[in-house]
């Protein structure tokens, strides 16, 4: 059951498009559930429009107990840029970092609270991007206490500063979950995602399922067919 609204942000200087998966079986029962706050949201709720079909989340939630929380991008590349790397490194002039912890201090402080009002939310709470979402979805679990894993799907490593893999280092908490997808199929070089994992492992040894995949591309296509392996993860006891 998908839900959706619009919200009038005027930190953001935008209108905040935010759409919901609520798991099979919802409205039988007064239970509480695992939340995912997924960064560009667009790309797995926007399915009813062909044109604009990436992920089709239903075949991945089916059977999944949490509530998905697609957060909708800005349609401006650089400014959806600016609000999901505050670690950009690129040679973009107008994409602005400081905006994503603008961003980020929102969803976390104003736009959570919200849904939990809303909605039946438990404590578990998790990040989930795909690209440069990827990137958003890491920071929020090294700056938030309260997320209690990620989900990064081919996170651009080139166009991170060294910021990003000192919280890797300095922020590691050994309780939190770690979910990481790459594709093998037709990709040029793997060293930024290779020693990314590995100083993953040097914090999260018992806490990472890794899935590379040698048949699979780091495309859309790619990611619906794992998603659920995320999902799956997280719900783990």
């Amino acid at each position: 059951m998908v839900e959706g609204f619009k919200l009038t942000v005027q930190k953001l200087k935008r209108i905040l498009k935010v759409s919901i998966n609520l798991p099979v079986g919802y409205d039988l029962n007064k239970d509480e559930y695992p939340c995912v706050l997924a960064f560009d949201g667009q790309y797995l709720f926007d399915f009813l429009d062909e044109k604009t079909k990436k992920m089709d989340l239903s075949i991945s939630a089916s059977h999944s107990r949490s509530i998905v929380v697609g957060i909708h991008s800005p349609k401006i590349e650089d400014w959806r840029m600016s609000e999901l790397n505050p670690y950009y490194n690129g040679d973009k002039a107008d994409v602005e970092p400081v905006l994503s912890i603008i961003y980020f201090d929102y969803i976390i402080n104003e736009l959570l609270p919200y849904l939990k009002r809303k909605y039946r939310i438990s404590d578990d709470i998790y990040s989930l991007g795909f690209e440069e979402g990827a990137i958003a979805a890491a920071y929020l679990q090294y700056h938030y206490s309260i997320i209690k894993g990620m989900g990064l799907f081919n996170p651009p490593l080139d166009i991170v500063s060294n910021k990003f893999f000192e919280d890797i280092e300095n922020k590691f908490d050994t309780s939190k979950k770690i979910y990481l997808y790459k594709g093998e199929k037709k990709e040029g070089e793997i060293t930024d995602f290779y020693n990314f994992y590995i100083r993953l492992m040097a914090g999260h040894p018992d806490s990472i399922k890794l899935d590379y995949v040698e048949d699979s591309y780091n495309d859309f296509k790619g990611y619906e067919k794992y998603l659920g392996s995320f999902l799956e993860f997280i719900e783990e006891k």
